[in-house]
């Protein structure tokens, strides 16, 4: 019996720890998981499915190929490591996401390095 309770004690703590992880951190922006990522097919998904699906970007910008959507994402946390990464859409003038990338953003906080 008494290994029982020590076991779920134990199992208590630990399951305790990863809620706590994101208990009171600090998020800014929209998340994409890689899964809502994998859900955007390129060209054949629209300017409006991203609007949809993600709401407005965090900012436009433009090249002559194509209108770059940027979705920035921020998390600082109490416990674990700390998240700062952009999803980008390259958009073609027809509406039609043509390129996607994922990846880490370069920040002058000392907790996103």
């Amino acid at each position: 019996m008494k290994k029982i309770f020590v076991f779920s004690l134990v199992a208590l703590i630990f399951s305790a720890c990863a809620a706590i992880q994101d208990f009171g951190s600090y998020t800014e922006g929209t998340e994409i998981t890689q899964a809502e990522l994998d859900s955007i097919m390129i060209n054949k998904s629209k300017k409006s499915d991203l609007e949809e699906k993600f709401g407005a970007p965090s900012r436009i910008s433009s090249t002559s190929e194509c209108e770059m959507w940027h979705y920035d994402f921020i998390r600082i946390r109490h416990i674990g490591s700390n998240v700062n990464e952009s999803n980008i859409f390259c958009i073609n003038k027809k509406g039609i996401v043509i390129k996607k990338l994922k990846g880490k953003t370069k920040s002058n906080n000392p907790l996103l390095r």
